[in-house]
């Protein structure tokens, strides 16, 4: 056993790193410094000596350090009344309180957004601007000057300034720190503010984890009754990723027995939302999405878009999947902050502009379940293609220049934009996305409100039995907690492609090339859809613990494309592979462009058009009759895109 001289040079040694140094320069005469015991670099320490004998240990080197510092100061007089105690407890973001005033706080957080550097003087000469009477001044712990006048009486008190010649000053910056998400109490992670300094400052970045040790202090105003509080960090280093739910070994050999039986993936699509009568098909591609297909040089993220009327139970179908989940964000498509769901700039109440991270960024290397879709902002929905593709999020505007990783899988919801699906406009037209960004997800269901008695009625027995007894209702194979560690235990395999299920691929790429070569008006099918259709292989096969994927999860992947295809009315099999009303991509004019392109024709020098004319000629057109032609005109009047001028022609909106 080591003696006590020997462990508190031990000990000594360990508080003189520069995470300790620095912390032990912060502190003030009233300050509690807290040290977590569960860090191994002081458990042992602990052990060989207990509490209480550790505490007075810690006391002793802490000041013994500080003297080093304050040559001519009294330490253990002047910091009498600080305190030095271990700790045993990791406090959460949202359990930090007014308790804590002055007490060094170690918790996890997120990065939410960043200031400029500034810096703040610590040391300089205050002159009198008169006389040039002065003298020598450091910053208090709050890093304010103090408040000095001038001695001499001609001077009448004049207040006494910093000599620039003689500022030594240092870089401090004010971060933003979000509670993390799977931390967060009620899912309504709280936020902080926090000032690093130093050589600390630029080392933290949007959308980062970070394990912050800090002070929390009140900032004092006299002309305020209710003060701020911030963070004063001392230290902050990278955290690792979320600790995730996984499965005990029991549990897992459980999961792998029951995976051989031929009703294994049956039952655990039904565990997804059990409240939710059917859509067994669109839960199984939600599985497969959250189980996600292989990283490595191509993205392996699956994203999937649920489009459909209202009251189809899309929002609830995401709200599960948030429950799963634990790096995950549900928000509308407006985003739930000014930054949207990609990167924004939010003024500070002093004018300040800073870049603050939006959702896709905050839950990168997770999900993020978008609601309302549709009602992005123009921002947004141009960053959206760069963050569904690249999976990064990129923003230059007012001086600044922000590129931020994005590798968030993406679920999200759509209502049509005239509150029923109308089949005979595409998809894009419906929701108001345009095709390139449709074309960036990897399945695209759309759920529509069609009246058959039987299904019906077994939807509102689903729903009367959820009121009824308990006894009623069946209990899903796996429930909210085995659910979320089944899918944190898949999602980290890692499976690869056999050569027969390549070749296999291949045959079923291929035939869909085939079928866009021989139809004009199909979508051009190019290596996207070959990227989704290997992916969606990958995760069909993780789903059932394959360490390598086969025809079988092929064949399955195809069985749910055919099934998506066919929520529009497109048969893959017979060939019908028609997918304009999908996307709205074509290998050839679409309507809209066909009728933009008659407007064009038939207006004058000045853009006015005689509306029989416009209609005459419209009806004439392939693809068009007096009705359709009629239905595209009423649309656009109804969108506002044309105006009647005084002289009875019309024009369209720039």
């Amino acid at each position: 056993m080591k003696t006590e001289s020997r462990m508190k040079d031990d000990l000594q040694e360990r508080l003189q790193s520069p995470k300790w140094t620095d912390i032990i320069d912060t502190l003030t005469p009233t300050s509690t410094l807290t040290i977590d015991l569960r860090v191994s670099e002081f458990s042992d320490l602990f052990n060989e000596v207990g509490y209480a004998k550790f505490e007075t240990m810690l006391r002793d080197v802490v000041f013994g350090i500080m003297k080093q510092k304050y040559l001519d100061v009294d330490v253990p007089s002047t910091f009498a009344d600080i305190k030095i105690k271990p700790v045993f407890d990791k406090i959460l973001m949202h359990d930090i309180n007014a308790k804590h005033e002055n007490t060094l706080v170690n918790f996890d957080c997120l990065i939410l957004a960043g200031d400029v550097a500034k810096t703040y003087i610590k040391e300089c000469k205050l002159i009198c601007p008169k006389c040039e009477y002065g003298f020598a001044v450091t910053c208090d712990y709050n890093r304010n000057l103090p408040l000095e006048f001038c001695p001499n009486p001609s001077c009448r008190s004049a207040k006494l300034i910093a000599d620039p010649d003689t500022l030594v000053t240092e870089y401090i910056q004010t971060l933003f720190l979000q509670e993390p998400l799977d931390e967060a109490r009620h899912n309504s992670p709280i936020m902080f503010v926090g000032k690093i300094k130093g050589n600390a400052v630029r080392t933290a970045f949007p959308g980062q984890r970070k394990k912050i040790s800090g002070f929390f202090k009140t900032v004092y105003d006299s002309k305020k009754v209710e003060q701020d509080n911030i963070i004063d960090v001392a230290h902050l280093e990278d955290l690792d990723d979320v600790k995730l739910l996984k499965p005990t070994k029991e549990e897992l050999k459980k999961l792998k027995d029951e995976a051989k039986k031929p009703d294994f993936l049956n039952r655990v699509i039904k565990s997804y939302a059990p409240h939710i009568y059917g859509y067994l098909e669109i839960k199984e591609s939600l599985l497969l999405q959250l189980a996600g297909g292989v990283n490595g040089k191509r993205r392996g993220d699956i994203n999937t878009l649920l489009v459909g009327d209202p009251s189809m139970a899309k929002s609830e179908l995401l709200k599960f999947g948030k429950k799963i989940t634990q790096t995950s964000i549900y928000t509308s498509g407006k985003g739930t902050s000014a930054a949207g769901l990609t990167i924004g700039m939010v003024k500070l109440s002093d004018g300040t502009m800073i870049a603050q991270a939006g959702v896709l960024p905050l839950c990168s290397g997770g999900f993020a379940f978008i609601d309302e879709f549709d009602k992005m902002n123009k921002l947004d929905r141009s960053s959206m293609h760069e963050a569904m593709e690249q999976q990064t999020v990129s923003r230059a505007v007012a001086g600044t220049n922000i590129t931020l990783p994005a590798k968030t899988s993406i679920l999200a919801a759509a209502n049509p934009k005239f509150g029923k699906y109308d089949p005979t406009v595409s998809l894009g037209e419906n929701i108001n996305v345009p095709p390139a960004l449709l074309s960036r997800f990897d399945l695209i269901w759309l759920i529509k409100d069609k009246v058959d008695a039987r299904i019906d009625l077994a939807k509102a027995s689903h729903i009367l039995d959820s009121y009824s007894d308990d006894r009623k209702i069946e209990k899903p194979f796996l429930n909210t907690r085995e659910l979320m560690s089944y899918v944190n235990y898949i999602r980290e395999q890692k499976p690869k492609l056999s050569p027969q299920t390549r070749r296999e691929i291949l045959k079923i790429y291929e035939k869909m090339r085939t079928l866009s070569k021989e139809d004009e008006s199909a979508l051009a099918i190019g290596t996207r859809q070959l990227e989704a259709l290997i992916r969606l292989s990958l995760a069909h096969a993780k789903l059932l613990f394959k360490d390598e994927a086969d025809v079988e999860d092929v064949h399955a992947v195809k069985e749910i494309l055919v099934d998506m295809f066919k929520t529009f009315g497109l048969d893959m099999d017979e060939g019908k592979f028609d997918q304009t009303l999908m996307t709205g991509v074509t290998g050839k004019e679409t309507k809209e462009q066909v009728a933009n392109r008659i407007w064009a024709e038939v207006s004058d020098a000045n853009g006015d058009v005689m509306l029989p004319k416009f209609m005459f000629q419209l009806a004439l057109a392939d693809e068009f009759d007096e009705s359709s032609a009629k239905k595209v005109f009423d649309r656009w009047d109804t969108n506002c895109l044309v105006r009647m001028n005084t002289n009875g022609t019309w024009r369209k909106k720039l």
